[in-house]
């Protein structure tokens, strides 16, 4: 008989193995995984990158290096950086394996049994089960259409010791709002007042398909009370699995001294092959290119789901990222209408809210399917809530 779990690690199942679950169903159209488009991913261009950088680079291309990660590529990402109003030194930059790992990282240095996050309802599922481990006392903040709710964010900091905020201004995932300026302001000083730490996790910044950009959340960040997470698995490919966490100069050493007993550092092979690919290729290129695609699939998502959903049904309009996020009637159960599915497939909110778990949401991808298969799921879902509308008791 093997020994029992440790105790931190509580999570009988993983809403997480869930959605690749999901995901990975070959018989159905999959709204559910947050996946790129296979067929955008520059495989040609990375394949010649990884060969180039394989047949010129010096043996220790294999050796062990700093744990911060190579550094060509840091100060590439540090000119990136800068162009986003914010200060920022290879010194104050860590790869990661994904930006998943960097949430993780940022958790165990950080948290407690019992200490205070506050966290967006609802949110990103993979941060949640990242901070699950560490058991801490969950704030959820309620989202509004220009990000989190900053009064009640607020009067939880007044009342509450609160450690971390954990949000996604762009394109949050999974609402698809982004964060206004103002609020992007106000949140950076309600951190610095209250000696709070934001985690703000940005992977969508770059797939913006309308509107003007805005800058980060750390742009306003005078006392280093904000970690900028980014990543190139939306962008690039997911299978890089290379992210980067960008913090002041103290918190980034303390990662990086943390990081040595996780994995010691992101593979060498796969950094230089990227700083490769940068330097011989134009990533605002490829990006636009990301863009185009997507806002054609989001706008056929929009107008299908404006077509076949009932009229009771709700659903967020968002100007980039990879989600749509569908609000039910309120007795509607989306986790009983995907196991009615046979055809589509979907992500349910309910583990989204830390707190709250209202049965009542759904989140859509629409960046990892066809045009068509976009118009046929939605169909199909639109289907599936009429006939679940006239059966479920008043």
């Amino acid at each position: 008989m093997l020994p029992k779990n440790a105790v931190r690690n509580f999570q009988v199942s993983s809403s997480l193995a869930d959605l690749f679950s999901l995901s990975d169903q070959t018989n159905a159209i999959s709204f559910s995984g947050g996946y790129p488009d296979a067929a955008l991913f520059p495989q040609e261009k990375l394949q010649q990158a990884f060969q180039q950088r394989l047949a010129t680079a010096a043996p220790d291309l294999f050796q062990y290096r700093s744990v911060l990660g190579d550094l060509n590529l840091r100060k590439k990402l540090t000119n990136y950086i800068h162009q986003l109003n914010v200060e920022c030194s290879v010194e104050n930059i860590m790869f990661t394996q994904g930006g998943q790992q960097a949430i993780k990282l940022l958790a165990s240095l950080f948290l407690n049994p019992g200490d205070g996050l506050a966290v967006e309802g609802p949110t990103y599922i993979g941060a949640v089960e990242a901070f699950n481990e560490y058991q801490p006392t969950y704030y959820e903040i309620p989202m509004e259409s220009d990000g989190m709710d900053l009064d009640v964010l607020e009067e939880k900091l007044q009342h509450h010791q609160i450690k971390l905020i954990y949000t996604i201004p762009n394109f949050q995932n999974p609402t698809g709002y982004c964060m206004s300026i103002p609020k992007r302001k106000r949140l950076a000083k309600l951190a610095a007042t209250y000696d709070a730490l934001i985690i703000e996790d940005d992977p969508y910044r770059e797939l913006r398909y309308a509107g003007e950009s805005l800058p980060p959340i750390k742009a306003f960040d005078q006392t280093g009370n904000v970690a900028l997470i980014g990543s190139f698995s939306k962008i690039l490919s997911p299978a890089l699995r290379t992210g980067w966490v960008i913090a002041a100069h103290s918190i980034i050493s303390d990662l990086a001294n943390l990081r040595l007993a996780f994995d010691c550092q992101s593979p060498n092979v796969v950094l230089e092959a990227i700083d490769q690919y940068l330097t011989d290729n134009c990533l605002s290129d490829h990006i636009q290119k990301l863009r185009n695609s997507y806002r054609q699939k989001l706008a056929v998502m929009l107008n299908c789901l404006q077509q076949y959903l009932p009229n009771e049904c709700h659903f967020s309009k968002p100007q980039g990222g990879f989600f749509v996020w569908v609000t039910l009637p309120q007795d509607l159960d989306a986790s009983k209408l995907l196991h009615l599915s046979q055809q589509v497939t979907f992500l349910p909110g309910k583990d989204m809210f830390v707190n709250s778990h209202p049965i009542n949401h759904l989140r859509l991808n629409f960046t990892g399917t066809t045009l068509e298969e976009i118009q046929r799921g939605c169909q199909e879902l639109g289907n599936l809530m009429k006939t679940a509308l006239v059966t479920t008791p008043k």
